[in-house]
């Protein structure tokens, strides 16, 4: 079955349009152009074409520059149905015929989709790509932040040296050899780099009242380096860019832009996920030493109670709450444990505690 209808032809080597009388001929899979000068046959194989109504224009891969348009209801209908059947219709032209309401509503749903997928998908597909990396390369992140860092704040170095001797009275767990520092400082802080430095600003030793809770205090730092956190945390902030060196397989890409943002280690506010995993290693550590697992407990509360007066440091970067202290106090209590006591370590506490 035919349909003839009017058109404008346009044959690509002049601006002049040229009327033509079109046949669809859908059993030959053909176009019929007749015009004054000369007759074309365009088989329908050949064609693209855009809809824009009862607009159609066409192309004809055979001629370069040649185009077609026919303005005409059954004609666009027919044509649109006839390409569609046989697989041709672009997803432009087929979203130009879903209508300004449905295009508004799939751009809204894409939108939607993007933003679901930007803090839920491409966060964890960051942090997978850690593992990536050489376990050397959070050595030499941290150590061009920490030589940085060290050079411009105040150390304290005989309370350095006690910390550190106080440490080694301790199983942290770790598995690379691990660095401390006490910074002259008035902030409520603490944080640990991920090459196995842990500085403690000297404020926030000053607060503490027992061996347990610095030891509780190292030992959550501890698990940080343990687990990687601080580099899983630097790729999950920079999602989008480490998803897309991990699409490509660009590890020194990874590297490289986390190392362009290794200034924010000391200020990193890690995920709930991750400070759960550290508060639950830290209570761990803590009880396989025999220590006081309520050294936890008490540490939480001492830097809570700090925040009647200010918001110390350590809160805005580990994120304490309730629900936290409650879940160390529920392990404590379903979890056996031994208590022993450490004459070396509380003496060497003290001493730290000495200015």
């Amino acid at each position: 079955m035919s349909l003839k209808v009017e058109g404008t032809y346009f044959d690509g080597q002049s601006s002049a349009a040229r009327f033509a009388l079109v046949t669809m001929e859908e059993q030959s899979d053909m176009l019929v152009l007749q015009s004054i000068e000369h007759e074309q046959k365009w088989q329908i194989k050949d064609l693209e074409f855009e809809r824009y109504g009862s607009v159609v224009e066409l192309r004809n891969k055979r001629y370069s520059g040649a185009i077609l348009k026919v303005d005409n209801d059954d004609f666009a209908d027919r044509f649109y149905k006839y390409m569609k059947q046989h697989k041709r219709v672009d997803i432009h032209t087929r979203l130009l015929q879903l209508g300004y309401k449905k295009l508004v509503a799939i751009s809204i749903g894409l939108m939607a989709l993007i933003v679901v997928a930007y803090f839920y998908l491409l966060p964890p597909l960051a942090e997978r790509a850690v593992g990536l990396l050489p376990d050397s390369f959070d050595d030499t992140l941290g150590d061009m932040f920490t030589e940085n860092f060290l050079e411009k704040n105040d150390i304290d170095h005989r309370r350095s040296e006690y910390l550190t001797l106080f440490a080694r009275e301790l199983n942290l767990q770790n598995n690379k050899p691990l660095k401390f520092a006490v910074v002259k400082s008035k902030e409520m802080n603490a944080f640990a780099a991920p090459n196995g430095q842990i500085v403690v600003y000297s404020a926030l030793v000053d607060s503490l009242r027992s061996a347990e809770e610095l030891a509780a205090l190292l030992g959550h730092e501890a698990s940080h380096v343990n687990q990687r956190h601080s580099v899983k945390m630097l790729s999950r902030n920079l999602a989008g860019y480490m998803v897309i060196s991990l699409l490509i397989s660009d590890v020194n890409g990874i590297m490289t832009v986390i190392a362009d943002n290794v200034h924010q280690l000391n200020s990193l506010s890690y995920s709930r996920k991750f400070e759960e995993e550290a508060d639950y290693l830290g209570l761990k550590i803590l009880m396989d030493n025999g220590l006081d697992p309520q050294g936890m407990v008490r540490l939480f509360e001492r830097l809570e109670a700090q925040e009647k007066f200010s918001i110390p440091q350590l809160l805005s970067t580990h994120p304490l709450t309730a629900e936290r202290k409650k879940k160390m106090q529920d392990i404590i209590d379903s979890t056996p444990h031994h208590i022993s006591s450490n004459t070396r370590l509380y003496s060497l506490f003290r001493k730290l505690k000495t200015r």
